[in-house]
């Protein structure tokens, strides 16, 4: 297991947590404008829908998990689907403190009943957790892409890995075998010993050199 792996399995998981935290803020919210004023705020629906869309995380971790090379583990898939999570917080965060103005007085406001004070409060939550979640997968996915693209430039084929078995360690580069002590093919024999321009032509048996 990489740090990288670790990261994602402590990123992952406080966004789903920040996400069950928005998922009950906004159906709250939307049951009680429901019954009072017999509508909802966009804001709130933006916010149950993101969240029940972020669920699908602890779904993934599962199946990378209890299964090897599954599609949805796949670095590639989740950085698109992250990236998809990520500009659906932000419009929810963005909307939801969009609305924060139509709270007059703030949240303490002895003019307004109860349940309106408490709306804004709840709304002031959700688009706190909104932010936090965006904030969290900012960070995950500039490390994710950053560290994919360096092992990527390595030779490493990580993109369609996961996280847990990609390798972004460095390289150990072995040098030894291309600079370090040649090695010897062979050993050297005693060099042939060439004919002596004084006794050409050679001497034949039988014949002597005249004299």
């Amino acid at each position: 297991m990489n740090w990288v792996h670790t990261t994602r399995l402590a990123v992952l998981g406080v966004v789903s947590l920040f996400s069950l935290i928005v998922l009950a803020l906004s159906a709250n919210w939307i049951s009680v404008t429901t019954t009072k004023l017999h509508l909802y705020y966009n804001y709130a629906a933006l916010g149950v829908a993101t969240s029940v869309l972020t669920f699908t995380l602890p779904v993934m971790l599962i199946i990378d998990l209890l299964r090897r090379g599954a599609f949805t583990s796949m670095i590639l898939v989740e950085l698109c689907w992250l990236g998809f999570l990520w500009v659906m917080w932000l419009a929810t965060g963005a909307l939801a403190a969009d609305n924060l103005g139509g709270f007059v007085d703030g949240c303490s406001s002895s003019f307004f009943a109860n349940w309106w004070n408490t709306g804004c409060s709840e709304t002031q939550a959700i688009t706190a957790f909104s932010f936090l979640n965006w904030i969290a997968l900012t960070g995950y996915l500039a490390l994710l892409l950053t560290m994919s693209i360096l092992a990527a430039n390595r030779g490493g084929p990580v993109w369609m890995t996961s996280v847990k078995e990609a390798n972004f360690a460095p390289v150990n580069v072995n040098m030894s075998g291309a600079m370090g002590t040649p090695e010897h093919k062979g050993q050297l024999g005693t060099p042939m010993q060439q004919p002596s321009l004084q006794s050409y032509p050679p001497q034949q048996p039988g014949y002597s050199s005249p004299a």
